[in-house]
């Protein structure tokens, strides 16, 4: 097999991934921002509560790039099967 496919879909994957960590780490400062912001307010359950909303946010963004990165290794080791 032709080398670009294999290394477009390892560029795909590669940003999928860090297009994940960057949401995540995105995420975090925004929680650390809250607690700075609101340092007095801002209490153990609603930290809880923020963090889970914050969670749910990174998941519902980050689907399709698992989805990359899952389709992406899957063809990835097809094709080193196939001779």
């Amino acid at each position: 097999m032709n080398r670009t496919p294999k290394i477009l879909i390892l560029s795909a994957v590669v940003v999928s991934i860090i297009i994940v960590s960057a949401v995540s780490w995105h995420s975090v400062q925004e929680i650390h921002y809250l607690k700075s912001f609101y340092p007095q307010q801002f209490s153990v359950q609603e930290a809880f509560w923020a963090s889970a909303v914050e969670l749910i946010k990174v998941l519902v963004i980050s689907i399709p790039f698992f989805f990359i990165i899952i389709a992406g290794f899957c063809l990835l080791h097809y094709w080193k099967r196939t001779p």
